[in-house]
């Protein structure tokens, strides 16, 4: 009597529940073909092996994302999509009459009833082009959220599966921009009705659409620069051998700013997937952090499918369309011309005659009367100092940088008497960071520029400058020259001395007032001290192509 219980309840089971979905195989067997015997084929939990034809069993489940990962290539995320119905599932299908009329649309649309294609071709189409010794560097500087409109530039769209369906997911982009009230009529009408079918695996996981899942995806974006680094860097974009003397000249310096975001969930009968839409403002800046140009790309990410109910790769998927809107940026021809590599370094405007000074710096206590502070209209400053009688000044190109490349900031000039002047930017070379002012005042002082290499190592030398503050102008520093380091399409003296913000574009000079540089930089950071460079002075008149009349 228990036994006929126990065979009533599992056959009432067995009706209730679906034969076909137990009697059908839940695996099968498939082969992946490759490109290249280093490719690797996997899911997000699974690896199923590396090389160029890889033999393995996989779980019939509607949608599911394979990953193929081939060195010198991005990933690509595959979308595997079952081809055909099983023929075993319409005689097990027989059996589920009874269910066919009261969920026909589970049983019918039964991820185990459908087959994937028995040999799987799987390539890598976008390639890691290896730097040129023609080309520059390429630096990521940031990867920035600028929404402005969570509600309106975060969308979320249900689409039906189709072929070109970047197409369609563009056509229904359109439909939504549009505003046009039949569009939403029908999306709310869609958004019912699959409210309604209930779908297997339908909409698993969370959404864009959803404020806490904003919040907690852009709470901190540092992450999104990750994916893009491993890019430029796996294809020798990223200089890894010039720690101190990076040639700054030659690498171009990008900003990634994210200024609208869709979320595409694209669904069938058996499942559905997701693809991020992104527009990507890609902003180029000079090693000044001068804005050179940008230009906006809109682009999408792979397929990526998630699985029982787990939160979507946003990450994954963000990443993922960034790298390919990267790749699109490369592709055109602003770009292309922005990465040849920089090789004429000079000044090209015509030899600059200037007065040949009748008054020097002799000794320290000269200096202070050829040295001025050189102040910016965002409240910055620098250094700089006379080598004319009748106003020329020289000083860094970064200390009158302005926002956008070849528009300098306007500056003042404020002399060692406390008298303010608007000053003139003659010519600059961006490439060797010095630039040549002009106001108009009669120094009593001032350096002679020199075209002559007169410093030996360890020479003590000094400079004067405003380090930090405008209120400190005219303070001294005490040091030695280390050597003179050539490198990178650069001349630097290494210097021992004390140099801080604002010292940039001053003087470097002996104790008899001969000019050996004009103060650039120092390294910063943990356990780095007293190490500091300048730009030779012997060079400089080259650098700007001018000359003292004779």
């Amino acid at each position: 009597m228990h036994r006929l219980i126990k065979l009533n309840i599992i056959a009432v089971g067995l009706l209730l529940s679906s034969c076909t979905s137990y009697l059908l195989p839940e695996t099968q067997d498939v082969v992946f073909l490759t490109d290249s015997d280093s490719s690797k084929v996997s899911t997000v939990e699974k690896e199923f092996g590396t090389g160029k034809k890889i033999s393995t069993t996989i779980d019939r489940i509607g949608f599911q994302q394979i990953v193929i990962q081939t060195p010198g290539f991005k990933d690509e995320h595959y979308l595997l999509a079952p081809e055909k119905r099983d023929p075993l599932f319409y005689p097990f299908a027989l059996l589920d009459l009874p269910i066919l009329f009261v969920n026909g649309e589970s049983l019918i649309n039964l991820p185990d009833g459908f087959l994937y294609p028995n040999e799987i071709k799987l390539s890598n189409s976008l390639v890691y082009p290896n730097r040129n010794l023609d080309q520059r560097y390429v630096n990521i500087e940031d990867v920035k959220i600028a929404i402005a409109d969570y509600d309106q530039d975060i969308q979320t769209y249900f689409v039906p599966n189709a072929p070109n369906i970047e197409g369609k997911l563009l056509e229904e982009k359109k439909l939504r921009i549009s505003e046009n009230l039949e569009a939403k009529r029908l999306e709310e009408q869609r958004l019912a009705e699959l409210s309604k079918k209930k779908r297997n695996r339908m909409v698993s996981g969370a959404s864009l659409s959803g404020p806490n899942d904003r919040k907690s995806l852009f709470a901190e974006n540092t992450v999104f620069t990750e994916d893009l680094f491993n890019v430029l860097y796996q294809s020798g974009f990223i200089d890894t051998v010039n720690r101190i003397f990076q040639d700054n000249n030659n690498t171009i310096f990008l900003e990634a700013k994210m200024t609208e975001i869709d979320e595409f969930i694209v669904y069938e009968g058996y499942g559905n997937y997701r693809k991020i839409g992104l527009e990507v403002t890609w902003t180029t800046f000079n090693n000044y952090e001068e804005v050179v140009d940008s230009l906006s790309l809109y682009s999408f990410s792979d397929p990526f499918v998630n699985y029982g109910g787990q939160a979507p790769d946003y990450i994954g998927m963000i990443n993922d369309a960034l790298a390919r809107s990267y790749y699109e940026l490369k592709q055109t021809a602003q770009f292309q011309e922005k990465l040849k590599v920089q090789t004429n370094f000079n000044v090209q405007e015509p030899v600059l005659s200037i007065n040949k000074p009748t008054n020097l710096v002799k000794e320290l206590s000269d200096a202070s009367l050829g040295s001025v502070i050189i102040k910016r209209p965002d409240g910055g400053h620098g250094s700089g100092f006379a080598i004319t009688q009748d106003g020329y000044i020289l000083t860094n190109y970064h200390v009158i940088s302005g926002k956008t490349q070849d528009q300098p900031s306007k500056v003042k000039v404020i002399l060692s008497n406390g008298i303010q002047l608007e000053a003139d930017i003659v010519r600059y070379n961006r490439a060797r960071d010095v630039a040549l002012l002009k106001v108009a005042y009669n120094f009593e002082k001032v350096f002679l520029l020199s075209d002559v290499k007169s410093f030996k190592n360890l020479s003590e030398v000094y400079t004067i400058g405003a380090p930090k503050s405008v209120e400190l102008g005219q303070s001294v520093s005490l040091g030695l020259i280390s050597n003179e380091r050539v490198t990178n399409n650069n001349n630097l003296l290494q210097l021992n001395i004390n140099i801080n913000g604002g010292n940039s574009g001053g003087p470097l000079f002996d104790k008899s007032g001969t000019l050996h540089g004009v103060i650039q930089s120092k390294l910063v950071g943990k356990d780095t001290e007293g190490v500091g460079f300048a730009i030779p002075s012997y060079l400089v008149a080259t650098y700007l192509n001018i000359q003292y009349n004779k």
